[in-house]
């Protein structure tokens, strides 16, 4: 009996929430959802320039192992850390800059996506710091009774 009312108990409690849902504060803009032509270009981007760099790296330590084994190279026992930690390093970086470089408007941008780069970082930017502006306005009256 006890699992029976506690289900029906919280499905009425589900549906009722559905119907009304709560109202949205004053002034909170909407969010507007990604286009999927717009997520699609940033996705293959991120790809790209995070999926060639994390390959490079995971292969690097097989590439780096089979010099060794077969003494084509006398690699010092640091340098596959340092190459692979480069490498992995690029790629998540390539995932910023796979988000930041693609354009955010429905045509698309350039090959490499420099423009677009500086463009969706500044609009970012402006956007961040003026959030935060606006709740610290809005926090600094809160503590000043």
């Amino acid at each position: 009996m006890g699992k029976s009312s506690r289900y029906s108990k919280s499905k009425a409690t589900r549906h009722r929430s559905e119907a009304n849902p709560a109202p949205k504060p004053v002034g909170e803009e909407q969010a507007v959802p990604i286009p999927p032509e717009v997520s699609r270009r940033m996705v293959r981007r991120m790809a790209v320039f995070c999926g060639i760099p994390s390959g490079l790296g995971l292969s690097s330590f097989f590439v780096n192992y089979y010099l060794l084994v077969n003494h084509v190279v006398a690699l010092p026992s640091y340098f596959t850390l340092v190459e692979s930690l480069t490498l992995f390093g690029l790629g998540f970086l390539g995932i910023s800059y796979g988000v930041f470089s693609a354009s955010w408007d429905p045509e698309p941008g350039s090959l490499l996506g420099i423009r677009e780069f500086r463009r969706n970082l500044s609009n970012t930017l402006k956007q961040w710091r003026a959030s935060a502006a606006s709740s610290e306005s809005s926090g600094s009256g809160e503590s000043q009774t």
